[in-house]
C-alpha cells in the first residue's frame, strides 16, 4: 500500500512503476499497481474547487515557490482514480452528498465511489480490486469521450450534465477570453477541456483546462495540417487514422473540441455564447495576415522542443 501526500499528482505515482534502475529492473517487477484510490473531503470539495489559491498559498507545497493550482490538482486526483472515497459524509446534507456524488461521477464516470466516514471502507473495496490498467493510463485524456449522448440517472437528478462543443473555424481571442473571464456566463461550468483554436495563433493547437475559477491555456504544438503529410507519424497507423477521422478538407484537423461539465448548465446559451466567439463571415474572409493584429489577451505561448512537432491528439471527443 503506498500512501501518496495530498499535493501528489497521480499520474506520475503510476509511472514510477515503469521506470527501470540502473540495475535493469522495475518496481513492475516486485509489485504490481493494482489500484489508484482518491480520497475527497467531502465538507471542503467545492471550496476547493472554487478557490484560485496555489499549493504555495495555504503552505502546503513542495517549497514556498510550488503554484500549482489547488482546483486543477484536485480535479486531476479524481479524474485519475478507479476509486473515489468521499470522506467526511456525515459532515455534509444528504443532498449535498447526492449532489457531490453525482459531480463525482461525472468528473469520472468509470470510477468506483464510496462514501465513508473517517476514512472507514471494506479493505476488499481497495485493495487486489484490479482496476487498474495500464494502457487506460496510458491514454488518460480518454476522459474526455465521457458525455455520450446519455446522462445517467444519478447526475441528472442533481442537474449535472455535459456536452462537447465542436466547431471548424477559429476563435477571436479577445471574445473567447471575454467569455471566460468578464462574462460571467460561465458560473454553472464546474470543468472544462479540449482543444481550442485562436485566430491570431492560426498554426498552433491550443490546450485548455479549467476547473471552478482557474483556468490554463496552454500550447499543444502545432496543427497536422500545419505538417507535410511525409513528415506525419506513418509508422503508427491508428494515429494516422485518427488523424484523418477528424480532417476537414478546407481546415485540416483545426476545430475547437471542448468538453464542458457543470451543474444547471444552460447548454442552447453557453453554445450560442461560444459560437459568438467565433471569427464571423467577414473576420474569416479577412485572412491570416489580419487574423494576426487582432487583440489577444492569451498569455505567449514559448513552445518547447516536443511542442515544435505537430500535436499527438488525433482522438476524436465524440
Amino acid at each position: 500500500l503506498i500512501e501518496s501526500t495530498g499535493i501528489s499528482e497521480p499520474l506520475p505515482v503510476a509511472e514510477t512503476f515503469t521506470f527501470v534502475g540502473e540495475n535493469g529492473k522495475a518496481l513492475s517487477d516486485f509489485a504490481t499497481l493494482d489500484t489508484m484510490v482518491t480520497v475527497v473531503d467531502a465538507a471542503n470539495f467545492i471550496n476547493d474547487l472554487q478557490s484560485v489559491e496555489e499549493l504555495c498559498d495555504r503552505r502546503i507545497g513542495l517549497d514556498e515557490t510550488d503554484d500549482r493550482d489547488i482546483s486543477l490538482l484536485l480535479v486531476d486526483q479524481i479524474e485519475f482514480a478507479n476509486v473515489i472515497i468521499l470522506n467526511k459524509t456525515d459532515l455534509v446534507s444528504d443532498d449535498d452528498r447526492d449532489t457531490l456524488r453525482a459531480m463525482l461521477k461525472k468528473l469520472n464516470p468509470d470510477a468506483i465511489v464510496l462514501e465513508s466516514v473517517r476514512g472507514k471502507v471494506p479493505l476488499t473495496s481497495i485493495l487486489n480490486t484490479g482496476l487498474f490498467q495500464k494502457e487506460w493510463a496510458e491514454q488518460s485524456e480518454q476522459w474526455l469521450q465521457v458525455p455520450r449522448g446519455e446522462e445517467s440517472k444519478e447526475t441528472e437528478e442533481y442537474g449535472i450534465s455535459s456536452f462537447v462543443y465542436r466547431a471548424r473555424r477559429p476563435f477571436h481571442p479577445q471574445r473567447f477570453y471575454n467569455f471566460w473571464f468578464d462574462s460571467g456566463d460561465t458560473a454553472t461550468i464546474l470543468r472544462s477541456k479540449g482543444y481550442f483554436w485562436l485566430a491570431s495563433r492560426h498554426t498552433l493547437a491550443g490546450y485548455w483546462s479549467q476547473a471552478g475559477q482557474v483556468i490554463s491555456a496552454d500550447p499543444a504544438g502545432q496543427w497536422w495540417a500545419e505538417t507535410p503529410q511525409d513528415d506525419w507519424p506513418l509508422e503508427d497507423p491508428q494515429l494516422i487514422a485518427e488523424i484523418r477521422a477528424n480532417w476537414d478538407e478546407q481546415v485540416g484537423d483545426r476545430r475547437q473540441e471542448l468538453v464542458i461539465i457543470g451543474q444547471d448548465l444552460d447548454e442552447a446559451a453557453i453554445r450560442r455564447e461560444l459560437d459568438d466567439c467565433l471569427l464571423t463571415n467577414d473576420e474569416l474572409l479577412a485572412g491570416e495576415a489580419a487574423w494576426e493584429r487582432f487583440e489577444d489577451p492569451f498569455e505567449p505561448w514559448p513552445l518547447t522542443d516536443d511542442q515544435e512537432v505537430a500535436a499527438d491528439f488525433g482522438d476524436d471527443l465524440s
